[in-house]
């Protein structure tokens, strides 16, 4: 297909070239007119002859369906029946990568010269616990707050109603033997309420990042299974040495968890935008 691609473009643009170069012979005086037209045709040539190196980015022009460039009709990856690693085809080879998850509780920035050292050592460790080649990532990812806030806020909106609830029921009932017992019902979701306050101030303050670690491991196999059993056993043995090494508990990534280490968009959603606009509107003092 690349092949025919570029003697087709060459072709045509050879073929267009030198179409302009006899018009412009034909031509009788208009010597400006004759220039451009060499330069037009200058241009289409040096096109034609870098077909040879650069026909890829002439292909998805022509692909072109609506005003979108189609770089590619087929998926750039697929997910193992699994879902433990995603498969990429190339040729009559199919790869698998699976991706073990590695919790890191503690910052360097907060460590002295000493256990900094003690830190990389322990990493160079994990890198060499496997034969095959391992790509250790630490990547920082958006957070998406508005799902999170959103349930934070139904459960505060609940607190409030059994908590107007117990108090419309104090103020209907009167005083009576139960007057203790309410009282301490009402103290309780008071607190629930506050402690759901407490908890959407601090969310919405806090800072939409994340830092996440990753190792991932990649096999090769003749069928899908094959790859994926393969990458799949050479991340768990990976695994248990990370956990062991790091004193963390490291786990391979599986379903929707392998988003966050191949998918941008599900990296980056949009977070929070009613905060942000809020935050926004108090520095203007609106």
């Amino acid at each position: 297909m690349a092949l025919n691609l570029k003697i087709v473009f060459f072709i045509v643009l050879w073929g267009a070239s030198l179409a302009i170069v006899l018009s412009a012979v034909t031509i009788g005086g208009y010597y400006i007119l004759k220039f451009i037209l060499a330069l037009i045709a200058l241009t289409l040539d040096v096109l034609a002859f870098s077909t040879r190196f650069y026909t890829y980015l002439y292909e998805p022009f022509i692909r072109m369906k609506h005003r979108q460039v189609i770089l590619d009709d087929e998926d750039p990856y697929t997910i193992s029946p699994s879902g433990s690693a995603i498969l990429v085809r190339e040729g009559q080879s199919i790869y698998a990568t699976s991706f073990i998850k590695i919790p890191i509780y503690v910052s360097a920035t907060e460590m002295e010269n000493e256990d900094k050292a003690l830190f990389a050592g322990m990493f160079a460790r994990v890198i060499s616990l496997s034969q095959q080649p391992v790509k250790l990532t630490s990547q920082l990812y958006v957070l998406n707050k508005d799902q999170y806030m959103e349930s934070v806020r139904k459960k505060l909106n609940e607190a409030e109603d059994r908590y107007n609830t117990v108090l419309n029921k104090q103020l209907t009932e009167g005083k009576n033997a139960k007057d203790n017992e309410q009282s301490s019902m009402a103290e309780r979701v008071r607190g629930e309420v506050t402690m759901w306050r407490n908890v959407l101030d601090s969310v919405g303050k806090a800072k939409s990042h994340a830092l996440i670690t990753y190792a991932s491991v990649s096999a090769l196999g003749s069928t899908e299974d094959e790859a994926a059993n393969l990458a799949m056993a050479r991340a768990d043995e990976l695994a248990a040495g990370i956990s062991a090494v790091l004193g963390v508990t490291a786990t391979v990534a599986s379903g929707s968890e392998l988003q966050y280490f191949i998918d941008p968009d599900y990296m980056i959603p949009v977070t929070n935008v009613s905060e942000r606009l809020r935050e926004k509107s108090i520095d203007k003092g609106i």
